[in-house]
Order: structure tokens, then sequence, then C-alpha cells
């Protein structure tokens, strides 16, 4: 059986590779095109052994070009979405911006032969300038919409809800993490879609647990990354947030430590790797450093975007993970942090049964006003809160298997 995959949507290769590893390690019969996967920053380049791109036209000729307007000026897609944005949104740039990226779209499908040859089209992302080309996908093919999370959770305007809706009800399978997370996109976009939603955990980055593993007890190399990237050696290091995302929520954590009596015992870590443009983190930097200033504990602020053994020694290196960001789906950050027997506060806000499902041991907050309380009484109780923490490592091996997860994608994308 031909077991073609054209990925498009969000080609963020950080996030693509250990999916599409796993399912090339799984059946290596698997062909898989991804034409535009893009590395968040040059530390995080991946290989990218498992694509096979190397047939693929991305210049587009005046005859595609041609050939593509004309198509459009026939689409009733075409003319839906453009007055839609139009008259509901009324932005004539916003309106004329959609044709030009369209037809470009359309002309790079004209390029390739509208990928005839492909069985299954899998989009990543659901947010609408990322599915342009699922209107252009042949009728009789298979499309997958796979949701990650803040797509959801986090998008509201008018325009990507309309083009959402529409990529869905196009959709053959439509995926998610969570059930909590099935029950959002059907409330948001109807029940219609119920058949089509399967739960689809995305595989771990399997090599991130090895270096883990192997250097648990490499008590020589964590002190040198702890003095490399100002980690304190003395003090329990407790690390804010996963990104520079402001949503985050980085400030209402350190303005909501206040009150933390063991204030002197901790040494706080924020590190705005990636998700924040260099002009916002200026700004940003400026207010987290005067916020934490006030708070009066020691700090650190990096920019480091850690991979491989650095990014396995990190999670060894920190004790206390604080996350509570504004949405999530679930968080790898966060199950990285509970394999390496960080204690781990989070929101009850998340949707994260699936991870009580795994019968893992971690803290929620139903508020902030509970965060300096909550923190003081791991503090307080740090020994035994480490060994309850050290834990959740088996449960973690045995839930989040990359051979059982893999499996359930193979069948959804065969």
């Amino acid at each position: 059986m031909n077991k073609k995959i054209l990925v498009l949507g969000l080609g963020q290769n950080n996030f693509l590779s250990f999916l599409y590893s796993a399912l090339k390690k799984h059946d290596p019969s698997y062909t898989i095109t991804v034409p535009f996967y893009n590395e968040i920053t040059k530390d995080s380049e991946h290989d990218t052994w498992m694509y096979d791109n190397k047939n693929v036209f991305f210049n587009n000729s005046l005859i595609s070009i041609v050939s593509a307007s004309l198509y459009c000026m026939f689409s009733k897609h075409f003319y839906q979405t453009f007055f839609f944005i139009l008259l509901v949104e009324s932005k004539m740039g916003k309106a004329l911006h959609f044709c030009y990226k369209q037809i470009m779209a359309k002309s790079f499908f004209d390029r390739n032969h509208n990928f005839k040859n492909y069985d299954t089209f899998h989009f990543h992302f659901m947010q609408y300038s990322y599915l342009r080309e699922l209107f252009l996908v042949p009728k009789d093919k298979k499309i997958v919409c796979s949701f990650w999370g803040s797509d959801l959770l986090r998008t509201h305007d008018i325009l990507n809800f309309y083009f959402v809706k529409k990529a869905l009800n196009r959709a053959n399978v439509i995926t998610c993490q969570s059930q909590e997370l099935k029950e959002i996109i059907l409330s948001k976009f109807g029940r219609n879609l119920t058949d089509k939603i399967q739960i689809a955990l995305f595989p771990t980055y399997e090599k991130i647990y090895d270096l883990m593993d192997l250097n648990y007890n490499n008590n020589e190399a964590i002190n040198v990354f702890k003095s490399n990237f100002s980690y304190s050696d003395d003090k329990i290091n407790v690390l804010i947030g996963h990104s520079g995302s402001r949503a985050n929520n980085h400030l209402k954590i350190i303005n909501s430590l206040a009150h933390l009596k063991n204030k002197s015992k901790i040494h706080l870590i924020i590190n705005l790797n990636y998700a924040i443009t260099e002009d916002e983190k200026t700004i940003y930097k400026k207010e987290l450093n005067d916020a934490l200033k006030k708070l009066n504990c020691s700090y650190v602020i990096l920019e480091k975007f850690f991979v491989n053994e650095e990014l396995a020694i990190s999670r060894l290196a920190s004790d206390i993970f604080i996350h509570t960001p504004i949405s999530d789906a679930l968080s790898g950050t966060m199950l990285e942090l509970l394999y390496a027997s960080n204690s781990v506060i989070t929101g009850s806000w998340l949707p994260y049964k699936t991870y009580r499902k795994a019968k893992l041991n971690y803290h929620e907050i139903f508020d902030f006003l509970e965060l300096s309380e909550k923190l003081d009484s791991i503090i307080d109780n740090f020994s035994e809160e480490k060994e309850i923490a050290s834990k959740n490592k088996p449960f973690i091996k045995n839930y989040f298997s990359n051979d059982h997860i893999i499996k359930n994608w193979s069948q959804i994308l065969n």
C-alpha cells in the first residue's frame, strides 16, 4: 500500500521531527514530505533524514501563476473568503493579502501536479494562515488536521473561526491531545465533528529521556552546567515557565511570590529562549528585572535554547517547575521535568487529566493567590517532595511510550 504523506501547516521542525522520525522508525515504507519545515533557532536544528523533499518544486513559474489566478477566479472558496474579510472584517489590505497568498499556494500546487500521488495531507496547527492549501487538496485524498493547543485555546478572531470551521468540516480526521480538548473543539466548532476527532498524543523526544537517564547521577556534569548558566549550587532552583511568551504568566508568578517565606532558599530561573521577538524581549526583560528586584530573590534570566545533552542536564539542574500558563494542551516540558524528579506546580485550569490518568504526582493551584503557600510547603518538606517526585519516572516510561503512541498515529495517517 502506498503511504505518502504531505505535511503542511506550521512546519516547526523541533515539533514535527519527533512525530515523523518515530513514524519512519515504526514503518520505513512511509514517504513523508514536509516542504516548509523550519527551525526555531539555529541552536534547535534537528535531523531531517525522515523527510523526502527532493522532488518538490518550490519556484513558481509565470504559467503556474497565471493558471492559479484563473483557477481562483472561478473558486467559490476564494470569493467567499475574500468577501468575508472585506465585508465582515472590513479589511481591504487583508483581503488583498489573502488573494495573493491563495494564488501563490495554488501556483505551488500546480507546479507539483497537485500532489496527486500523495495519499494523506496532514495539516498542523489549526490557524487561518496555515490552512490555505487545505482547500486545494484533491477531493479523493485523506485530510488530517492536528490541533497543537494554543491554536485552539488562544485564537478567538472571527476570520480564524470561520476558516478553521470550514477546514474541519472538509477534514477526514481531526486530532487533539486530550478528552478536554476534544470537548472544546466540539463546543466551539460543532458537535457534528464528533466522529472525526481522535485523541492522539504526540511522541516524546526520546533522546532527551535517554540523556537524562545517562546523566541522572552525574553530579559533575550537573554542577558544571549550573556554573555555566548561573544556576545556584546551594539554593533550590525554581524554573518559571518554558519559553519567552507572556502567556507563561511569568510576571503573575513573580508578583504572587511577594509573601513567600522562603525567599532566601530559592533561586529563580526564567528562560526567554523562544516564542518572543528580539524587540519584545528587550521590553519584557526590563519588566521582569524590575519585578524580580522588588521580589528580592536571587535569579537569572537566560536566552539560551538548550538542545540535546544541555537540555537534558538543564532538566536535572532544576528542582521545582512553576508552570501556570494561560492555556496549554499537554506540556512536553512539564513531562520532561517530572521525569527529572522536579516538583511541579501547575494550574488546575489546564486540561491535564491525561497526566492524572498516567498516575503522575504534581501540585495544582486554583488561583495565583495560593502560589506562595504551595511553594513554601514544598520547600519546607523538600526531601519528602523530592522522593515523591522521583516516583514519576516509571509511570512516564509506561504511559508515554512512543511505541504505543506511534501505532495510533500510523492508523490515523495510513
